[in-house]
């Protein structure tokens, strides 16, 4: 079956000063582009905090969260700066009822799953992703940084791992991801509540309607991943797919695999 889509704008994001952007009913924009940001971490710093979360994966059962602080005189957050790290371990489900379960248990956004997804993809997990606690600022997240780190002025080490495993409340997002060999597909719903808008970083957009819905495929990059977004009818879900850069999608396939998954949204 042909797919139903309309191409309503290829431009650069940026170009003479438009943006591309989708309203709602009522004329607010509710999801549009913006210039990547760049949060530039030093590698010794990435170095040391995937040192932490490999060990970490080794402790924590799945469903598992941990706060983390890293000792190091080489970071600089391990001055006075109060910065904790998170990690989590998810459970991974091997097929989709499995996460079926999960969602409606935890209460996490509705995934459903693709009728489509293009010829050698196969279902590796689904997962769900956790909103981070406590939040930084509050009186839970300092009681923890100093908790951690006077366990770090006590240890002998110059350098070392200090964490707590914390509870969990909230979930943050559901996620499927589908394998061909090496390539990933991912497809990720986020939850957020009504009334901002969502911003996709991107270099070039091309805004789509799919079903009715208005989209917009974008990408940061030639090197970097393709995404197509979209927002629930609630606006309560934020709905992403995002191909491998090393075995792009077609905007066909894009949007094949948009329809299945908006199939159970629609009625």
């Amino acid at each position: 079956m042909a797919a139903a889509v309309l191409i309503l704008t290829s431009i650069t994001a940026y170009a003479g000063g438009y943006f591309v952007h989708i309203k709602n009913k009522e004329g607010e924009i509710i999801l549009s582009v913006m210039e990547p940001q760049n949060y530039p971490v030093s590698a010794y710093e990435q170095k040391r905090r995937e040192e932490a979360e490999a060990e970490l994966k080794k402790i924590l059962k799945p469903g598992q969260q941990a706060v983390y602080y890293i000792k190091d005189k080489r970071l600089p957050t391990s001055a006075d700066s109060r910065v904790l790290y998170y990690y989590y371990e998810p459970i991974r489900h091997r097929s989709y009822a499995d996460l079926a379960k999960d969602i409606e248990a935890t209460g996490a956004p509705l995934l459903p799953e693709p009728s489509y997804v293009p010829e050698g993809y196969v279902l590796d997990h689904g997962l769900i992703q956790i909103q981070n606690t406590p939040l930084p600022n509050t009186p839970e997240y300092e009681k923890l940084w100093g908790e951690l780190k006077e366990r770090s002025l006590k240890s002998d080490e110059e350098a070392g791992l200090f964490y707590k495993i914390v509870p969990w409340s909230e979930p943050a997002s559901t996620v499927l991801e589908y394998r061909k060999g090496e390539r990933l597909l991912r497809m990720i719903a986020f939850a957020r509540t009504k009334g901002s808008a969502v911003q996709v970083p991107s270099k070039q957009a091309v805004k789509l309607t799919v079903k009715g819905k208005e989209m917009i495929l974008s990408s940061t990059s030639a090197e970097d991943s393709r995404k197509l977004s979209w927002l629930s009818e609630s606006e309560t879900v934020f709905y992403m797919i995002s191909d491998d850069p090393q075995d792009p999608l077609s905007e066909e396939e894009f949007i094949q695999i948009a329809e299945g998954m908006i199939r159970e949204e629609v009625k």
